[in-house]
């Protein structure tokens, strides 16, 4: 994708579809991503590595979008912040039923793919920011914090809980999908350490003809 948004050579591109309560949604994403895995690498200067995990649809973003499109009817009207959206997924389902989206993400481009996956999905209203979630840009609270996969580095926790303190409706809810990582259990228990309180559900997804179960945490203030 080049810097206006629209598909390009920049990237191989391929489209998939994806079903939620019998409605298509459809995404442009990269093809071949592992490719990318060397070239798109970099580090900052502590020397921490970002890796392109943007350039992967990941099954915790379709089972985050399952969830939304489930209660479909909380969403009309929500003020909703996604991090590390990618590829948009979470945000279009939630705007498709009368949200209204802010998309954040570290890298430049993959906001570029959510832009256009919404335009595509005939979602013309949504904010797009380049963002460090440990760094974020808003003085305003939001009414739903959505994170897919997010919390699977430690180094990260302090700040997503940070973010939830500051951003965080009072009488809010954040809600994080995960594959059922080990290390999903220390988060938590620190979220639970901060001031919130959770519940955990469980859906199944299916993803090239693989089927994966996706943890789905509301987090609320206490």
């Amino acid at each position: 994708m080049k810097r206006h948004g629209r598909p390009s050579l920049d990237y191989p591109l391929k489209h998939t579809e994806i079903f939620l309560n019998n409605r298509r949604f459809q995404l442009t994403v990269v093809d071949d991503p592992d490719q990318y895995l060397e070239t798109l690498s970099k580090e900052d200067v502590e020397g921490t590595l970002f890796l392109p995990y943007w350039t992967y649809l990941w099954e915790s973003s379709i089972g985050l979008a399952q969830y939304l499109s489930d209660n479909r009817t909380t969403l009309s009207n929500k003020s909703i912040l996604e991090i590390g959206c990618g590829y948009g997924l979470a945000g279009i389902v939630a705007a498709k039923f009368g949200a209204k989206v802010t998309y954040t993400d570290f890298e430049h481009d993959a906001l570029l793919f959510a832009r256009h996956n919404s335009q595509q999905n005939d979602v013309s209203v949504g904010t797009y920011v380049q963002m460090d979630w440990s760094a974020p840009c808003f003085q305003n609270r939001f009414d739903v914090v959505l994170g897919a996969d997010v919390i699977y580095e430690e180094q990260n926790w302090d700040s997503i809980i940070e973010l939830l303190h500051n951003l965080l409706e009072l009488k809010g809810v954040a809600i994080f999908s995960e594959p059922n990582r080990k290390n999903a259990d220390g988060f938590f228990k620190l979220i639970r350490e901060n001031g919130f309180t959770f519940k955990k559900s469980i859906c199944s997804i299916s993803l090239q003809e693989k089927t994966a179960k996706i943890n789905l945490f509301q987090v609320k203030h206490e």
